[in-house]
């Protein structure tokens, strides 16, 4: 199950994961260690194996095959075998089709990435995704039988020294910061993607994409994912380090018009813009990850403001046994005032992370018309087993507008109930970095409902979520 920063830290999870690698059993001092397996394939680099010295992992040969004579042609290829098994007792909150058994998940991916030199790349990436076994068949989320996930060319392009762009055109996968607002959903067994263009501007500390694309629809057959021409998003992502803060600055800009907008209050154009900065760093045993973001723009005709406030606080006891970091995690995103506001206010995540609250990919509410506390505890049980449990609770913001799913979609409308409480959630999970390529884990969920969905048309339940995931990258 992948550990994202809303509950590790996607710096702390990798730092973590290469800890795990035996690097004095890989090579001597003039070869680098080998780079762990990233969420976006494409970050990897595996130039350093042109040296054959270097090739220490059964996989290496595979990960440089020369093109030529040119150091910079070569081809890599690699994968992933996921399987991912999932049981709920009341999904949905009791609501919809119930399937006491469980349900396996499988994905298997490869991608090739050409290194043609003169900075020229192309970089293809096919995956299948399968479901078996759940009452009502598939989510939209579990099945794509075969579709290209990725699919784009990128070009070089130096701009000064020490600084260069890399143009992408094509079908691409994107992971801001957080993930909070776009990130390729691991958690769920079909990825996202998006057709269009695309500029990463690597200036050293500075980094910085530029990006127009719309997303693509996913459907559960062979090779039968357009693009979706109703929407098209847009915006620029920039990072600052800053050793000063022990840590980095995220500033961005995020726009989308999507025609088809569905929220409470209605269906109907929407116009989007979003404007953010993220603090996040280490100081001595301190982490941070603080973030505000405000939207404007338009929905039916109605001016549009929103507002997102999102900390996680945690202090690690590095000299205590098994080095637990303890965290305060709180937000506040705005919901709807109503017909009688004058403007729309509910407050949209956009493309988010699929895991957003907590340690299981319960998939449950979502960031939109929400107040939240949590606390949690992480802690490495070895060098390669890391135990994480969280505890949240979930109250509405706006008494006129209803609680909403991690995609924006609507799940209980807010004009049945004046209550404010949505309930509290307890999650843990395991994992096992057994190897450089296996990872095992297991990781559980209780979702004890408040009155706001006990007091709904369709009275809410308890949930119960249970989950074993095995995987292999190569």
């Amino acid at each position: 199950m992948r550990m994202q920063t809303k509950y590790w830290g996607r710096s702390t999870f990798w730092t973590f994961v290469l800890s795990m690698i035996p690097i004095g059993a890989w090579a001597g001092p003039a070869c680098p260690a080998p780079p762990p397996y990233a969420l976006l394939r494409q970050d990897e680099d595996y130039s350093y194996l042109r040296d054959a010295t270097c090739r220490r992992d059964y996989m290496d040969p595979i990960k440089f095959i020369p093109l030529g004579s040119q150091k910079d042609q070569y081809l890599t290829l690699g994968g992933e075998v996921r399987e991912w098994y999932e049981v709920f007792q009341n999904a949905n909150w009791g609501v919809g089709p119930q399937d006491h058994n469980g349900y396996l998940l499988q994905r298997l991916s490869a991608y090739a990435d050409w290194h043609l030199g003169n900075g020229i790349r192309l970089f293809g990436q096919l995956s299948s995704a399968t479901e078996a076994g759940r009452n009502g068949g598939p989510r939209p989320m579990d099945e794509d039988r075969l579709w290209l996930e990725q699919a784009f060319a990128e070009f070089d392009v130096p701009v000064f020294a020490n600084t260069h762009v890399a143009v992408r055109l094509g079908r691409q996968e994107f992971e801001f910061g957080s993930g909070r607002f776009v990130d390729v959903r691991e958690g769920p067994n079909v990825r996202r993607a998006f057709d269009g263009a695309s500029a990463i501007l690597d200036g050293g500390s500075w980094k910085a994409t530029a990006f127009v694309t719309q997303p693509v629809l996913n459907r559960p057959q062979v090779f039968d994912d357009p693009t979706d021409t109703r929407t098209t998003f847009w915006g620029v992502y920039a990072t600052k380090l800053l050793p000063s803060i022990g840590g980095g600055l995220d500033l961005y800009y995020l726009g989308i018009n999507n025609r088809q907008a569905a929220f409470d209050r209605g269906t109907g154009d929407e116009n989007r813009h979003t404007f953010g900065v993220r603090a996040f760093g280490w100081r001595g045993n301190w982490d941070y990850d603080w973030e505000l973001t405000y939207q404007t723009g338009s929905f039916a005709g109605l001016p549009l403001s929103a507002y997102s406030f999102a900390t996680d606080t945690g202090y690690t006891f590095k000299s205590v046994q098994f080095a637990p970091r303890v965290s305060l995690k709180a937000g506040a995103t705005s919901g709807d005032g109503g017909a009688g506001s004058g403007t729309f206010g509910t407050f949209s995540p956009l493309f988010p992370s699929g895991i957003y609250f907590g340690q299981a990919a319960i998939s449950l509410n979502g960031p939109s018309n929400m107040l939240r506390l949590g606390v949690s505890l992480q802690a490495n049980l070895s060098d390669s087993v890391q135990f994480g449990i969280d505890y949240d609770w979930f109250w509405r913001n706006s008494l006129n507008d209803g609680v909403y799913g991690l995609g924006g979609n609507l799940l209980r409308t807010g004009q049945e109930s004046r209550e404010r409480y949505i309930g509290d959630q307890l999650s843990a999970s395991i994992v096992w970095h057994a190897t450089r390529h296996v990872d095992l884990s297991l990781a559980y969920a209780y979702f004890a409902v408040g009155p706001f969905l006990t007091d709904s048309a369709t009275p809410g339940r308890n949930v119960q979520y249970a989950s074993a995931f095995a995987r292999f990258k190569f």
